[in-house]
């Protein structure tokens, strides 16, 4: 077993990123000796390597929720497809070869550009979307032990 989990979750600003922070921060979801981090676009840009591993030589994490992304919706990604592709390659290679760098036991990644619920009234908003996948399920893949 290791001497300490620090837990790092790129996009921790996001929708299933803050989710995972409330239920770690206020639902007691975090195990004894945990660390969590959560990165928000502010603390780095992953795009850029240079960034991507001074941020992850500062925390040197155990493992990664690795949940940031370019987003911006249907017509944004429609309109600049090519875009939104090539900068979520980058932050996702950059993000793992970070991870790999520093010893990183394990990264999961969950990652999505748009999710839209099968109901709804329109302007769609993020407090429209129900939970569509729990911390526990999420946890479960994870398994920090």
């Amino acid at each position: 077993k290791m001497d300490r989990t620090v837990v790092l979750v790129t996009g921790g600003s996001g929708l299933v990123g803050k989710a995972i922070q409330h239920v770690v921060r206020e639902e007691n979801g975090a195990k004894e000796g945990e660390e969590w981090i959560f990165l928000s676009s502010k603390d780095a840009n992953l795009m850029d390597m240079g960034e991507t591993r001074a941020v992850f030589e500062k925390h040197r994490p155990t493992h990664v929720i690795h949940l940031a992304a370019m987003v911006g919706g249907l017509f944004k990604n429609m309109k600049f497809n090519l875009d939104f592709w090539r900068n979520n390659v980058y932050i996702n290679d950059n993000v793992l070869q970070a991870a790999h760098e520093v010893g990183t036991v394990k990264v999961v990644s969950c990652l999505s550009t748009c999710i839209f619920p099968d109901k709804t009234t329109y302007p769609i908003d993020e407090t429209m979307v129900s939970n569509p996948l729990t911390f526990s399920q999420i946890k479960d893949q994870f398994s920090l032990c």
